[in-house]
């Protein structure tokens, strides 16, 4: 299957959603409630080979996310997940010898090294552009910012332990937190709150930044880790939708080898449906040629296969609330 879904019990529990439990164990929050809903219990970790879903890791982080005790968890589980990652793919991610070459593993590495986000990448003149997107359903707001600050702590810790003065600029799709404190610990790139998407801005000149200590020639070869090729339902849709801006449901459906109807169901089971999930592909590609490649109207609306200028303006106000003059000027 090229494609998992929300319930699949493909995660090793001792990964993330183990520590998880213990670290709200730890700040007061007994198991059985942080387990809530999930048909999992406390004593099913004493099995190694123990697996998981998103859509339990999901409810688990909302039980937590609900007691003011938490809200560090997120930023010390990425922490957490950056030592155990690390010990498992040093070999593959330690030698890549600077900063593009580990960009190009991670991407191969993706699936294996935090499943739960899809990352795209844009070029314009002067940086790369990273969107990072839910990979497997949509979550809720609360638990896309706490996944989102795992995956934020994770990255901070290991730039900071590998690079030498590398400034990534994080753009985030939330307003501002309460806990702002929290965020000062990142301190290898600028953030920014309240944006349309999660954006990562790398510079093409940090590209060669060049990792401590790294040899080439000691990389292991990705080759000989077999990474997990299959990616998140909402990954897997996207991908097409990209390629294929002009799609409808049956094309998408006819992609996934279903029905329409089954097409529908499998979308309202991962919270998404074929408007919105569409919308999201276009509305971001559109946001980058506007604000990063100063694109007119006409280009924006050939480049995402619109057919006349007036339905790419709705579409655009529809997206954004604001037309694409009024962006420009932002």
């Amino acid at each position: 299957m090229p494609y998992f879904e929300s319930s699949d019990l493909r995660f090793s529990s001792h990964q993330l959603l183990e520590p998880l439990v213990e670290l709200a164990k730890q700040r007061g929050i007994h198991p059985d409630k942080a387990l809530k809903g999930t048909k999992i219990f406390y004593k099913d970790f004493e099995t190694q080979s123990h697996k998981s879903s998103y859509a339990q890791l999901e409810k688990i982080i909302t039980n937590i996310t609900k007691h003011n005790l938490s809200q560090d968890i997120s930023f010390v589980l990425g922490q957490h997940l950056l030592h155990s990652l690390c010990a498992k793919y040093a070999s593959y991610l330690f030698h890549c010898i600077d900063l593009k070459a580990l960009l190009v593993a991670c991407k191969q590495l993706e699936s294996d090294l935090f499943p739960y986000f899809s990352t795209r990448m844009l070029r314009e003149g002067k940086a790369i552009h990273l969107l990072v997107n839910p990979a497997v359903s949509e979550p809720s707001p609360c638990t896309y910012q706490f996944l989102l600050e795992v995956w934020l702590s994770l990255i901070n810790g290991f730039i900071k332990w590998r690079f030498n003065n590398l400034e990534i600029q994080f753009q985030l799709p939330y307003i501002t937190p309460t806990h702002i404190e929290h965020y000062h610990a990142i301190q290898v790139g600028t953030l920014s709150f309240g944006h349309h998407a999660c954006t990562v801005e790398i510079r093409k000149t940090a590209l060669q930044t060049r990792q401590y200590d790294a040899v080439s020639a000691l990389q292991s070869n990705l080759a000989t880790l077999q990474p997990c090729t299959s990616m998140g339902f909402l990954s897997y849709a996207e991908t097409f939708l990209i390629h294929h801006p002009k799609a409808c449901l049956e094309d998408l459906a006819n992609h996934f080898k279903v029905s329409e109807a089954t097409m529908k169901r499998k979308l309202s089971q991962h919270n998404s449906q074929f408007s919105s999930l569409k919308d999201r592909v276009l509305s971001q590609q559109a946001a980058f040629c506007i604000q990063q490649q100063g694109y007119s109207n006409a280009q924006v609306a050939k480049a995402l296969a619109f057919n006349d200028l007036p339905n790419f303006r709705r579409a655009f106000k529809r997206w954004f609330g604001v037309t694409p003059s009024e962006l420009r000027n932002t």
